[in-house]
């Protein structure tokens, strides 16, 4: 079961990233530092997100989304392989609920890819190869949607992404 304000048809309105490094101690990678990373939302970058367009979201009642182009969006996005691509691919899958949050999960994930539930916590990633995890958590801002991917490569590397959508209007 998930919120039922996440429901509904949204468009892409806006998107901002940045890139960062997980915290050192003693010269290694924090080891609460990804789990952290991962479940992590930055709401400065809603404030300075660049607008764009092209992309519907539609989640539905049983938990199911789809994603759907309608232009040429410009977002910095990885593909459901966690590979950063040139642009927009859309991918369909299920919305899991956790008292953390809500997370995109693809329908299918290829093998090598595939996440082992729990480990990073409540969090739900969507990808985990080894060397890239990636967690795809919404949530509700007054009326809009917010995505925010969070990637981290080499238990050391972050992006993170937030891709704003308010309520599709036919």
């Amino acid at each position: 079961m998930i919120s039922q304000d996440l429901c509904g048809a949204w468009c892409l309105v806006g998107t901002a990233s940045t890139r960062s490094q997980i915290a050192l101690i003693n010269g290694q990678p924090d080891p609460r530092g990804i789990e952290q990373l991962l479940k992590g939302v930055d709401d400065r970058l809603i404030e300075t997100a660049t607008e764009t367009s092209g992309l519907l979201l539609s989640i539905s009642s049983e938990a199911s989304f789809t994603e759907q182009l309608t232009g040429k969006p410009t977002v910095y996005w990885f593909d459901e392989e966690g590979v950063l691509a040139g642009e927009v691919s859309p991918f369909n899958g299920i919305v899991v609920q956790t008292q953390q949050g809500a997370y995109l999960k693809p329908a299918e994930i290829a093998k090598f890819g595939r996440p082992v539930e729990g480990r990073y916590g409540n969090v739900v990633l969507r990808y985990d190869d080894g060397d890239t995890k990636i967690a795809d958590g919404l949530r509700r801002v007054g009326a809009q949607l917010i995505r925010t991917v969070n990637v981290v490569t080499d238990e050391l590397y972050l992006d993170r992404v937030v891709v704003v959508y308010r309520p599709y209007i036919q």
